[in-house]
C-alpha cells in the first residue's frame, strides 16, 4: 500500500492494461452506521505519546516479533526486500541475488508482507515483460508499479533462497497487477485487488476487481493460490484490500460504491462469508484510504482528508491533503492521530508544505505503528507513533 489511488491518478497517462468485462461479485445489504459519536469518552490507551522520525520505508514486523521486513531501494535505485532482526544491525537484502524462480535483481519488488505462518513473505515483484506507454520516465514506471501495474505476485522464504511465482498477470491470469495481499490470520485464504481495465479516463483510478483465493501448499511444500473467486462488491469499480481482522471473515476495505468520483472512497468492512459491507465513514466528499484493522480487531487506522473537509479541494488528488485517523471497529470513536498540516506539532511540515499521511502497519503489541507519509511527491518520510499504552491489542492474555 503506497498510496496507490493517489499515483494511479497522477501518472494516468495512457497505461495499456487488459479491458474484460467485469465480474458480478458477491453483495449484501449495505449497512450504515451512525455518524462517529462525540459523545464517546476517547481513549487514554490511543492517546499518541510520541512520534519519531523514521527510515523512509514500511517495517512489519513477523507474527514471532522476531524478525522484521521492509521495501527500500538499493545503490541502484532498485526496490528490494530486505528482513531484519529484533537484535539489530543492518536487515539483509534477501532479493539482491538471483534465485531460480525468482524476479530478476534488476526489477523492483514491493509490497511484502508476511504470511500468518511466518513462513513465507509474500510481495509484487515488477513483470520482465509489459508494455510501456511512449514517453514515460523512470519515476512515471515506478509510480505505476507502486500502484500495482505490470507486477507479479511471488512468495520467497524469510532468508530468500527459495522463491516462487504465484500469479501470472499480463499472460494466462485476468488482470495487469494486483495491490495485497490481505491473508486470513490461519493463513488459509488471500484477498488481492487485480486491474483489469487501465482506461482512467472511464474510470478515474481504472477498473479493478476483488479476489478471494485458497492459499495450500503442495506435498513437495510448494505454495500456491487455488480456487480463485470474484467478490467485488456491487457497484464498485476502485477497490483496495487493508487487512482482516482476527475473525477472519471481516476485512477492511476502501472502494467507491455507487459513487460517481473515486476521489470520494469510503473505508468499509467487507464480511467476505456471506458480502455484507458496513460503510464506516460514508463521506463521499472525503478521502478515505488504507484502512488496517488493529491486532485485537478493535481499532482501524487509516488515512483521511476528514481534518480538512472544510478545504473544498482537500480531498481532490492534485490538491489532497490527509491525516493519520483511527476509529472502533464501527466507525465510532473517531481520533485525529497526525498533524502534518498544523504548524506547531513535532511531524508537522514546513509552513506552506502540503502533505498527504499515506499509510501504516501495526506492530503486534497495539502499541506502535510504522507509517509513510508522502511529504513532497515522490518522496515519502517514515514515522512511528507511539501511543501511550496497548491501543491496538487489549486481547484477554
Amino acid at each position: 500500500m503506497r498510496m496507490r489511488a493517489l499515483v494511479l491518478l497522477i501518472f494516468a497517462l495512457g497505461v495499456n492494461c487488459a479491458s474484460a468485462p467485469g465480474g458480478a461479485g458477491t453483495q449484501g445489504p449495505v449497512a450504515k452506521p451512525q455518524d462517529p459519536g462525540s459523545t464517546v469518552p476517547p481513549d487514554p490507551d490511543c492517546a499518541v505519546r510520541n512520534m519519531t522520525l523514521a527510515e523512509a520505508s514500511l517495517i512489519e514486523w513477523s507474527p514471532s516479533g522476531e524478525q522484521y521486513l521492509t521495501s527500500k531501494k538499493d545503490r541502484s535505485g532498485i526496490y528490494q526486500i530486505y528482513v531484519g532482526g529484533r537484535a539489530g544491525g543492518e536487515p539483509a537484502c534477501i532479493s539482491c541475488a538471483e534465485r531460480p524462480n525468482g524476479p530478476s535483481i534488476k526489477r523492483h519488488k514491493m509490497q511484502p508482507h508476511w504470511h500468518p505462518s511466518g513462513e513465507w513473505i509474500i510481495l509484487a515483484a515488477e513483470r520482465e515483460k509489459y508494455n510501456k506507454p511512449l514517453l514515460a520516465t523512470r519515476g512515471m514506471i515506478e509510480g505505476w508499479l507502486q500502484s500495482g501495474i505490470w507486477v507479479n505476485m511471488y512468495a520467497t522464504t524469510p532468508d530468500g533462497r527459495v522463491w516462487h511465482q504465484l500469479s501470472d498477470f499480463g499472460g494466462k491470469q485476468r488482470g495487469d497487477g494486483f495491490t495485497g495481499v490481505a491473508m486470513t490470520p490461519d493463513g488459509k485464504q488471500g484477498v488481492w485487488a487485480q486491474i483489469v481495465d487501465g482506461n482512467f479516463f472511464t474510470n478515474r483510478f481504472g477498473l479493478w476487481e476483488l479476489i478471494l483465493a485458497d492459499f495450500r501448499e503442495d506435498a513437495r511444500g510448494v505454495p500456491s493460490f487455488t480456487n480463485l473467486r470474484n467478490i467485488t462488491p456491487k457497484g464498485a469499480r476502485w477497490v483496495e484490500p487493508g487487512t482482516f481482522s482476527p475473525d477472519g471473515r471481516s476485512l477492511a476495505i476502501n472502494a467507491d460504491v455507487g459513487m460517481s468520483n473515486a476521489e470520494g472512497q469510503d473505508q468499509y468492512i467487507l464480511d467476505i462469508s456471506n458480502g455484507r459491507l458496513l460503510n464506516l465513514t460514508n463521506s463521499p466528499d472525503v478521502w478515505d484510504e488504507h484502512g488496517v484493522f488493529s491486532p485485537d480487531g478493535e481499532k482501524i487506522f487509516f488515512m483521511s482528508s476528514l481534518p480538512f473537509r472544510g478545504e473544498r479541494l482537500s480531498h481532490t488528488t492534485l490538491f489532497l491533503k490527509t491525516e493519520f485517523m483511527l476509529m472502533d471497529k464501527d466507525g465510532r470513536r473517531l481520533q485525529q492521530v497526525t498533524h502534518f498540516n498544523t504548524p506547531g506539532y513535532p511531524e508537522s511540515n514546513k509552513p506552506g508544505q502540503r502533505s498527504v499521511a499515506a499509510v501504516g502497519v501495526w506492530r503486534q503489541d497495539g502499541r506502535s505503528i510504522s507509517t509513510l507519509n508522502l511529504s513532497k511527491f515522490p518522496e515519502y518520510e517514515g514515522w512511528t507513533i507511539t501511543f501511550s499504552g496497548p491501543c491496538g491489542n487489549r486481547s484477554p492474555g
